[in-house]
């Protein structure tokens, strides 16, 4: 079942990441890392779950582990 995921992006798919990227990246409220973080959890292949695209636009502080 692995084996799907190991199939690349059809043009179609990257050409609409491409633009997505792009427009992430020219949002003035999104951290360009974090669109980078996203995107790159995007081209994976498969379906993001919803706590990795939010722990890929909001990472934890550095500070919150320690508490």
């Amino acid at each position: 079942m692995s084996k799907q995921h190991d199939e690349p992006l059809s043009p179609t798919v990257t050409k609409v990441l491409d633009a997505y990227l792009d427009a992430l990246k020219g949002d003035s409220d999104i951290a360009a890392e974090a669109a980078t973080r996203l995107d790159t959890l995007l081209r994976q292949g498969k379906v993001p779950k919803p706590a990795d695209i939010d722990a890929a636009l909001f990472p934890p502080e550095e500070d919150e582990g320690a508490s």
